[in-house]
Formats: C-alpha cells, sequence, structure tokens
C-alpha cells in the first residue's frame, strides 16, 4: 500500500511542496487548507497525503493542475481515473509518526483541469467534492476569494500545507508560513521568501496550498494558489503562487454552477 511513496518522492520536484521553518498547525486554525489524499479503493481506510488544496465552497476544492496529471504518474493511475481516487483530509496535523497517511473524509466526484495547464496561470484544477462539507462539524471558517492586487505587496501573506518539514522528510504536516509579499508579476504571480537566503519557505508536499491575507476588514481572504517553489534546496527558495483573478472566476463559473464561499 505505501509503495507509492517512494516512487512520489523521486518524481520530478515541481510535483508538490509544503512549508519548512514554519508552525504546524494543531490549533483547529486554517481548517479551509485540506489535504489531498491517493486511495487505490474505497474500502482502504487511510489515503496518502501528496498535495494540499483550498476549500472555495461546500464542495469545491481549488488545486494545482500538475496535482493531478503528475500525481496520476507518481500513483501509476491513468490520468482519466486518477480524480476518483482522490479523497480529502479536513483537519490539523496528525500523529507524525502516521505520515504521510491520514483517513481521509470526503470523496472526489470529478475534477475540472484549466484548459491551460502548462501555462504558469493555467496550474489549476477544480475538485468537486461528493457531497457538501458540513462547515458547522469541521469547524470551518471561510476565507473568501478576492482579487489580488498590487496594493497588497509588503503586507503579510500567510501560506498553509500540508507537507514536509525539512528538506526530504516526510509529507503529511500541516504548517503554516507569514511572510511579506514580495512581488506580483504576469510570469510568476505572487511572491514570498528569497533564493539563496535560508529561511521559511515552502517544500515537497504542498502544491495547490493556500495564500491567505487578512483583509483591510479584518477577515482573512483567500488570494492565491501555490504552484511551485524556485529551483533550489527548501529553505533556500522564492515561493511562488497564482493569484486570485477575474479569469479564475470566469474559469471556475464556466466549470460548475455550484457555490463559493463569500
Amino acid at each position: 500500500m505505501k509503495t507509492g511513496l517512494l516512487s512520489l518522492l523521486l518524481l520530478v520536484p515541481a510535483l508538490s511542496w509544503g512549508v519548512v521553518g514554519g508552525r504546524t498547525i494543531t490549533d483547529g486554525s486554517y481548517r479551509q487548507t485540506v489535504a489531498l489524499t491517493f486511495k487505490e479503493s474505497s474500502a482502504q481506510l487511510q489515503g496518502e497525503t501528496y498535495c494540499s488544496g483550498t476549500l472555495i465552497g461546500p464542495r469545491l476544492v481549488l488545486t494545482a493542475a500538475h496535482c493531478i496529471s503528475l500525481g496520476a504518474k507518481a500513483f501509476k493511475t491513468p490520468v482519466e481515473e486518477f480524480p476518483q481516487k482522490i479523497w480529502i483530509y479536513i483537519g490539523d496535523s496528525t500523529d507524525p509518526q502516521s505520515h504521510p497517511w491520514v483517513t481521509p473524509q470526503l470523496k472526489v466526484a470529478r475534477a475540472h483541469v484549466h484548459p491551460q495547464p502548462d501555462i504558469p496561470r493555467g496550474d489549476l484544477a477544480l475538485l468537486v467534492l461528493e457531497q457538501d462539507v458540513d462547515l458547522v462539524e469541521y469547524q470551518i471558517q471561510s476565507a473568501p476569494m478576492t482579487l489580488a492586487n498590487k496594493d497588497m505587496i509588503g503586507r503579510e501573506l500567510t501560506h498553509v500545507g500540508y507537507g514536509m518539514t525539512v528538506h526530504q522528510g516526510v509529507k503529511g504536516t500541516k504548517a503554516s508560513v507569514s511572510l511579506p509579499l514580495r512581488a506580483i508579476t504576469g510570469y510568476s504571480g505572487l511572491e514570498i521568501g528569497k533564493i539563496f537566503e535560508p529561511g521559511p519557505g515552502a517544500c515537497h508536499g504542498d502544491s495547490g496550498g493556500s495564500a491567505y491575507l487578512l483583509d483591510k476588514d479584518g477577515q482573512v481572504k483567500f488570494v492565491g494558489v501555490e504552484t511551485s517553489i524556485s529551483n533550489h534546496p527548501c529553505g533556500e527558495a522564492a515561493t511562488y503562487f497564482i493569484p486570485v483573478s477575474q479569469e479564475m472566476f470566469i474559469w471556475i463559473r464556466g466549470a460548475v454552477s455550484l457555490p463559493l464561499f463569500e
């Protein structure tokens, strides 16, 4: 059952990234950020954490497109069948001894991949769950999507995902890191951290993870999807996010008519 882990770790480095030098989440915060896990069959109790995502509506999870394409290769599953083997885990970090294995709660029914997944701003996939998430049961406080803009540069961005906390470690730790938003560019999107400088940042296990900002009204808002890090070891790299944009909203609304958090 655990043979997929080795192949996943040896895959192309861009597959997934997580948080190094951050804060392990054990207090129920950022429940909107979820783990993507792979289960070979519904009868299997545990799933293997391999990517992250963000709940943007009661039945919708936004993640990175390469969590579908490269995930299918890593787990040796036809890409068209892979979404039906993805399950979602909602909650804090579990016992580190069990990583990357968790007991997921919700099954993915289907996936909508952006029509241009190979371009930086198109590395997006929308997962539709089989049922609505009970926000009260899972104690989820929604973080509505808000358009990213250059007025946000210099403000603190919080990145959350289920990844490794040390370079070449094990995936599955839900952690966060807060750093100033350094730039918003047309190519690489939102950027935090610096290349070649040791410090907190992303590592394997967190592709598709969340970027949050505290808005001026005091509400936490979801502003980006983690897509990659600069080509350096974990803890010495910049992290990049696809910013929430009007084009992203148009694509989501063209794919589904399900409600989003407001």
